[in-house]
């Protein structure tokens, strides 16, 4: 797509509910099926499939820690709009998708027992649209979680990917005010203990609607969007992490810069947010680094100005650029 067409293409904040509930929406909606599949039986991952009109690619999108397909409805329009068929799934323990903790009715809390359980999983769906569409290259797309999570299996099966996309990737998340080592020893003893599903300290099961101020997310408009579909779902309501949870990010840090990066093939590029306080930026520009001396200029770091941890939820302009780098 060229400059013009990605301006055009990009959402104004203002109306932009009105724009979501009748362009956007109704594209997605003629385009779109739902469907559950399973990797482990009984295991059931809820995942979309979007099919382009004109596709030159495919768009395998990887969410955040609490957030749902829902959450990217925009991000998908985009990749649909470039001319990228788009799959995702729901990881497990969010949303539609299977859970693993042993008290079914609490959908606040986000547990794992393994986090190669969500690489394999996204593998899993990944494989499936290559297998669909096997002349098309595939772009895996990762934020947050999901961009850890993403970096694995790439991987895992550098074979399977053309380009990754990381945004404001979870090489590792930020335990502030906590020390990491401490926060990891925590985890590793909670675990131990037999404690893996225990609340970490200071989470808390949902309690209603975020504030804006409080949030990830630079355009309210967004924001508001769906924090409204939040409210409304105890489905997308997760909140709180487990100390197996803490524990499992722990394991993805030590993989991700202890092996991954000599792995990964493919071209990278990375987006890094300028006010960040999730994540750790110290560790995305090391693998950024390593990955660039496993293959010199293979990957490419981006700085956004002017952008909080949800990069995808700034405004126009920055997203203008955002969107014309990725596609």
């Amino acid at each position: 797509m060229n400059k013009e067409a990605i301006q055009n293409m990009i959402l104004r904040e203002e109306k932009y509910d009105e724009t979501m509930k009748t362009v956007v929406l109704p594209y997605l909606e003629q385009r779109k099926t739902e469907q559950y599949c399973e990797r482990e039986e009984g295991k059931k991952i809820f995942y979309i499939r979007c099919l382009a009109d004109n596709p030159k690619g495919i768009a395998v999108i990887s969410h955040g820690y609490t957030e749902t397909i829902e959450k990217h409805l925009e991000n998908i329009y985009y990749f649909l709009c470039g001319g990228y068929h788009v799959f995702m799934a729901e990881h497990c323990g969010h949303g539609r998708s299977y859970r693993m903790c042993s008290d079914t009715k609490d959908l606040s809390l986000v547990h794992v027992d393994d986090y190669t359980r969500y690489v394999e999983d996204l593998l899993f769906i990944a494989r499936s649209a290559a297998k669909e569409f096997p002349n098309l290259p595939v772009l895996l797309y990762g934020h947050s979680m999901g961009g850890g999570i993403a970096a694995a299996a790439a991987a895992r099966a550098p074979e399977l990917f053309s380009r990754l996309v990381l945004s404001s990737p979870m090489i590792r998340p930020s335990s502030a005010p906590v020390p990491w080592p401490l926060a990891r020893l925590i985890a590793r003893l909670f675990c131990m203990a037999g404690k893996a599903e225990c609340y970490v300290n200071g989470n808390h099961p949902y309690e209603g609607p975020e504030l804006f101020a409080d949030s990830a997310s630079v355009s309210e408009a967004r924001f508001n969007f769906y924090n409204q579909k939040r409210c409304k779902e105890p489905l997308y309501q997760m909140s709180a992490a487990s100390y197996g949870w803490l524990w499992q990010t722990a394991r993805l840090n030590s993989y991700l810069k202890n092996k991954a990066w000599r792995l990964i093939d493919c071209p990278v590029l990375v987006f890094q947010a300028d006010n960040e306080n999730y994540v750790s930026q110290e560790e995305q520009v090391q693998f950024v680094d390593k990955l660039n001396h496993n293959k010199p200029g293979n990957a490419k770091m981006i700085k956004v100005p002017g952008t909080k941890h949800e990069i995808f939820n700034s405004g126009t302009d920055l997203l203008e650029r955002y969107w014309e780098l990725i596609l």
